[in-house]
């Protein structure tokens, strides 16, 4: 009887805690009844999330949210930039935040302010960051929907050539991608040479650095990484000086 005793002395503590499949579980050392409750998410909406923005200007949304929780969202209007924002987000239980985001707009003003939304997994995503470009005058608000494109490799032959931004869509630029993901081109006053090479999470994104000259450049003898992709023939760059103090964008078919 006294073995009997031990044994269940060492047992109990075995089932006093417990968990596994997203579940925290405790169990009641009196009547041994268990009870579980969800582990925290703190998965994020990395992905491509393509939308629109609450505005009176009709922006297009595009969104391009990475692992490390840094995210692009990129304002457009009939193809042509408007303005931008990036940060670092966090994320619980599909509710993410970002209380230092920066807003760069084509005019070349950059200011700070917070972002915050929520969305479902590969699925939806809405968001409202405390930024507006004139003539609005209240947080805008965004969305979108997954594209499963992210979800797809991308080798550095799939870029290989030159790449033009559409008639009509502003800024003006040029890209030439070669075989081994060297790089040049313009943007307005910009000349650029970088490099580029697949991402090593295997997504549908190549990391690239440029590196900028041109005595009206604002970035001029300066070096930006970025990120680019191709999502229906559409090639979009783009990325943020370290200091966040400036930012590149293009669009190029």
């Amino acid at each position: 009887m006294k073995l009997l005793s031990k044994l269940i002395l060492l047992t109990l503590p075995v089932l006093a805690a417990c968990g596994g499949g997203g579940q925290t579980c405790t169990t009641d050392l009196g009547s041994l009844t268990k009870s579980c409750v969800a582990n925290p998410s703190n998965a994020l909406p990395e992905g491509f999330w393509y939308g629109s923005a609450n505005s009176a200007q009709s922006f297009a949304a595009q969104t391009i949210v990475l692992e490390t929780g840094q995210y692009f969202s990129i304002y457009t209007q009939n193809g042509s930039f408007s303005w931008m924002i990036e940060g670092i987000m966090t994320s619980i239980n599909g509710q993410f935040t970002d209380p230092a985001t920066v807003g760069f707009d084509s005019a070349g003003e950059i200011r700070a302010g917070t972002m915050s939304g929520s969305f479902t997994t590969k699925s939806a995503l809405s968001a409202t960051t405390s930024l507006f470009l004139s003539p609005d005058t209240a947080a805008t608000a965004f969305n979108g929907n997954y594209n499963a494109t992210y979800d797809t490799a991308i080798a550095i032959s799939d870029v290989a050539r030159t790449w033009n931004s559409a008639t009509g869509v502003a800024p003006t630029s040029t890209l030439t991608i070669a075989a081994d993901g060297t790089a040049s081109g313009t943007q307005g006053g910009c000349s650029y040479t970088g490099s580029f090479k697949p991402r090593s999470t295997g997504k549908h994104l190549l990391d690239g650095t440029l590196n900028f000259t041109g005595a009206s450049c604002a970035l001029n003898n300066e070096a930006m990484s970025v990120e680019a992709t191709v999502v229906n023939g559409l090639l979009t760059v783009v990325g943020v000086t370290p200091q966040r103090n400036q930012a590149f964008y293009m669009s190029a078919q």
